[in-house]
C-alpha cells in the first residue's frame, strides 16, 4: 500500500472524526470497531518504510486525528471555560498519541510481536491511569463510546469498559491488516474469520443476555426524583438557598405518597454549608424532616454542601483542611449526599472523585495555574475534602442499601463497584449537569450511567438538577426520562439487587494485566535489549584476531 504524506494526514483526520462520532447523540458507538483502522494503516506504512521516516513521524501524523477526536468528545467544556477546555483537550490528545507512539517505538526496537502487544497494553495502561490519577479524565476511554449500544455490551458485567476498549482495538487491528493484506494481493481468509468471530461472538452473547436476564424477586421500592431546574449561572447563587429548598419540597410534596420509600434531590441542592456536627439543628435539614413527618416511612437522599471545623491545631488534620478565616481553626468542606428521615440518626457520604481544579484545589506549581484557569463551578473557592471508603446509605424501614454517587463519580466503573461490594442494592446518581448547558456533555454523562447499571447489575435512579433524570434497569435501559432543562418530578420503582458480578468482584483486571505486561515490555525494550547489544559488542571486541 503506497501512501503519500497528504494521504497519511487524511487518514489521521478520518480516524479522529470517525472515533469522535461515537460520542455524538445521533451516531451509534458501533463505528468504533472500525474507526481506528486509519491510525493502524499509518503505523504499518511507517514501519514498512522505516528507513524513510523518523520514529517521531508516527506521533506527528496521528496527532491531528486524535485532536479532532478530543474536540468532538470534549468540546462541550468550552461553555464553562474555553481555557480549561483547551487544557483538557490538549492533555488527553498528547497522552493518547504518546501511548500509540511508544507502541510503535517498541515495535521498531523489539520486533513485531512486542510491538503488536504493546498497542493494546499501552493504550489500556493509559486508560487505567486515567481512572486512577486525579488530573487525567477517563471521559474519553474507548469503552465508554459504546454506552448508547447497551444491547451489544452486556458482557461489561465481566470486563467493564476495559473489555470494550480491548474489543475495539482488536477489531480495528484485524480489520486494518485485512485491508493491508488484500491491497498486497495476499490471502485474508484467516484474518477475516478471526475478525468476524471477534465481532459476532461477544455481540451474540450480549443480545442473548439482554433478552433473558431477569431482575431479582425482591419487593419493589417507590422512588420520587425531584428535578428543580435551578439555573446554576443565574439562580443558584442569587435566589436564597431556603427559597430553593422550599421549591424542591413543594415539588416533592405533589408526588410523594404513603407508598414512597425514597425521595432524591440533586447534587448541592443546599449549597449553603451545613455543619456535620450539628445536623439535627440545621434549618435546612429540619425543613426536609418537616416534610417527612407526613411520610415517616420515606427517606430523603439530598445533595448538600457540608463542613466540619476541627479543634485548634498547628498542622492541618487532613490534606484538604484549610484555615478559611481569622479564627485560626482548620475546616473541611464536602460535596455530600445525606440520608435524612424523621429520626436523629443521619448517614452521609462525601464525594471522593473530585473534578481537578474545580472541586479539588492545588496549592503548588502547575496545579495553582490550573486553579486560575478553570472557572468557579461550585466548590473551587475553597475546594472539597473527600473520604476513603464508599459509604452505603440504608433505608430505616426496608433495610435496602443505596450507593450515593455524586456527579463525576459515575464515570468511574471500578470506583462504583466498591459500593456494590459494600452492600449497595441500587445506585442513586445525583448531579448538576446544568453547568454544561445544552451541549453533548450532559448526554454523554447520562449514557455512562447505563454502563454502571450493566457492570454492577444494579438499578439506577438518576437525579439531575436540570436533567436528565430517569430510572435505568439492570440491562442499562433508560425509562421514564425527564426532558432537559425542565422543572419535573418523576416517580418509579427500583428492585434491589444482591448479585455480585465478575466485574464487581475483580474490577479492572484487564487493565491491571495490561499494566504488568507494559512494564515487562518497557524493561525488555529499553533495558534488556540495549544491555544485550552492549554485551555482544563487548564480546565481539574480545574475540582473538587472526
Amino acid at each position: 500500500m503506497i501512501l503519500n504524506k497528504y494521504t497519511l494526514v487524511s487518514l489521521s483526520v478520518a480516524g479522529g472524526a470517525l472515533t469522535g462520532l461515537a460520542w455524538t447523540g445521533w451516531c451509534t458507538g458501533l463505528v468504533l470497531p472500525g474507526s481506528f483502522v486509519p491510525f493502524f494503516l499509518i503505523e504499518n506504512h511507517l514501519y514498512e518504510n522505516r528507513k524513510r521516516y523518523t520514529p517521531n513521524a508516527y506521533f506527528l501524523l496521528i496527532l491531528p486525528g486524535l485532536l479532532i477526536f478530543s474536540i468532538l468528545v470534549m468540546g462541550w467544556m468550552r461553555v464553562a471555560s474555553l481555557a480549561g477546555a483547551v487544557m483538557v483537550i490538549t492533555g488527553l490528545t498528547f497522552l493518547m498519541a504518546i501511548s500509540l507512539w511508544l507502541a510503535f517505538i517498541i515495535r521498531l526496537r523489539a520486533g513485531i510481536a512486542a510491538g503488536i502487544t504493546s498497542i493494546f497494553t499501552l493504550w489500556l495502561t493509559y486508560e487505567f491511569a486515567s481512572l486512577n490519577i486525579s488530573i487525567i479524565s477517563p471521559w474519553m476511554n474507548l469503552g465508554n463510546g459504546l454506552a448508547k449500544d447497551i444491547a451489544f455490551i452486556q458482557w461489561y458485567e465481566y470486563t467493564g469498559t476495559g473489555g470494550g476498549t480491548l474489543w475495539i482495538l482488536l477489531s480495528n487491528y484485524l480489520l486494518a491488516h485485512i485491508i493491508i493484506r488484500y491491497s498486497a494481493g495476499r490471502k485474508t481468509t484467516s484474518l477475516a474469520i478471526a475478525w468476524i468471530s471477534i465481532i459476532i461472538i461477544p455481540s451474540a452473547f450480549s443480545l442473548w443476555r439482554y433478552n433473558f436476564i431477569k431482575e431479582s424477586s425482591a419487593a419493589p421500592e417507590e422512588v420520587v426524583i425531584v428535578q428543580p431546574n435551578t439555573d446554576p449561572y443565574t439562580e443558584k447563587f442569587v435566589v436564597p438557598f431556603n427559597t430553593q429548598l422550599q421549591k424542591v419540597i413543594k415539588l416533592a410534596g405533589d408526588s410523594v405518597s404513603k407508598n414512597t420509600d425514597w425521595i432524591i434531590t440533586p447534587e448541592t441542592t443546599v449549597d449553603d454549608p451545613v455543619n456535620l456536627d450539628d445536623l439535627q439543628n440545621d434549618p435546612y435539614i429540619r425543613m426536609l424532616q418537616d416534610m417527612l413527618r407526613r411520610y415517616p416511612d420515606a427517606s430523603v437522599v439530598a445533595g448538600v454542601v457540608t463542613f466540619r471545623q476541627y479543634d485548634a491545631t498547628d498542622e492541618p488534620p487532613t490534606r484538604s483542611a484549610v484555615k478559611r478565616d481569622a479564627s485560626g481553626y482548620y475546616s473541611d468542606h464536602f460535596n455530600s449526599a445525606i440520608r435524612i428521615d424523621t429520626g436523629k440518626n443521619f448517614e452521609y457520604y462525601h464525594k471522593s472523585k473530585l473534578v481537578p481544579g474545580i472541586e479539588m484545589q492545588f496549592f503548588n506549581g502547575p496545579g495553582r495555574l490550573l486553579g486560575r484557569i478553570l472557572p468557579y463551578l461550585g466548590g473551587s473557592r475553597w475546594g472539597y475534602g473527600s473520604q476513603e471508603a464508599r459509604s452505603v446509605l440504608t433505608h430505616q424501614r426496608t433495610g435496602s442499601g443505596i450507593a450515593p454517587i455524586i456527579c463525576y463519580e459515575s464515570v468511574f466503573g471500578s470506583f462504583v463497584t466498591e459500593y456494590a461490594r459494600n452492600g449497595a442494592n441500587a445506585l442513586f446518581i445525583i448531579t448538576n449537569d446544568g453547568w454544561w448547558k445544552n451541549t453533548g456533555g450532559y448526554r454523554q454523562h447520562l449514557s455512562y450511567a447505563s454502563l454502571r447499571a450493566i457492570e454492577t447489575r444494579r438499578p439506577v435512579a438518576r437525579c439531575g438538577n436540570t436533567g436528565i433524570s430517569c430510572f435505568i434497569d439492570i440491562k442499562g435501559k433508560n425509562r421514564n426520562e425527564s426532558e432537559w432543562y425542565t422543572e419535573r418530578v418523576i416517580k418509579g420503582e427500583i428492585i434491589k439487587e444482591d448479585r455480585i458480578t465478575f466485574y464487581v468482584k475483580h474490577g479492572d483486571f484487564i487493565m491491571r494485566i495490561s499494566l504488568f505486561i507494559s512494564i515487562l515490555l518497557f524493561l525488555y525494550t529499553f533495558i534488556v535489549i540495549p544491555v544485550r547489544k552492549k554485551q555482544n559488542i563487548f564480546n565481539a571486541g574480545m574475540q582473538p584476531r587472526n
